[in-house]
């Protein structure tokens, strides 16, 4: 009898090895996977506020000055304030329209400099309800980004780090449709 007990805690040992070794296999494809769907994510809010700054410009003639007002203002031209998926923040880095880089520490815009951009853009218009004080001010907004320096897995507009990846009415209007890798699944193509 005590040596049937011996053999259970040996082959109980074995198991939890082995099962230690398969957890250790797949954890890491776990962690890809779920970092590919916040990359996902991050391109799909990207593009919500791409697709939310275009509709602004159409229908008011003007770039907003801030990610709250898209959602404010009636009509939207935002359903909501996303958060960044990468970060878990609700804070997004802000292309200026005035010169297309990033505003500085997304309160303030840049000056307009001698780089500006080539097509003319619209001066703002103080909205009713959504006068900030200066030293808040930060548009007009042209696109967001992420604020991580992170490096991603895959490459987008031809970058690797998130900060760099620019969501701009540019970026949505260059935007191909997305054509999966790899063979059709079942169903597709028949």
């Amino acid at each position: 009898m005590r040596r049937s007990r011996g053999y259970t805690f040996v082959a109980l040992v074995i198991g939890m090895t082995i099962m230690a070794i398969l957890i250790a296999a797949v954890l890491p494809l776990a962690s890809t996977e779920a970092q590919r769907d916040k990359e996902d994510e991050l391109i799909f809010r990207g593009f919500q506020y791409a697709e939310g700054i275009r509709t602004f410009r159409r229908r008011y003639g003007r770039y907003p000055n801030t990610l709250k007002e898209m959602f404010e203002v009636r009509p939207r031209t935002l359903r909501k304030l996303w958060k960044d998926p990468i970060t878990n923040s609700a804070n997004w880095g802000l292309v200026s329209v005035l010169t297309g880089a990033p505003l500085a520490g997304g309160t303030s815009p840049n000056p307009p400099g001698r780089g500006a951009s080539p097509t003319p853009v619209p001066t703002p218009a103080p909205t009713p309800g959504f006068g900030a004080p200066p030293s808040t001010t930060t548009g007009p907004i042209a696109g967001v980004y992420s604020l991580s320096k992170k490096k991603g897995l895959r490459l987008f507009n031809g970058r690797d780090v998130y900060v760099e990846w620019k969501f701009t009415e540019q970026t949505l209007m260059n935007q191909a449709p997305q054509v999966p890798a790899g063979p059709p699944g079942p169903g597709i193509g028949r």
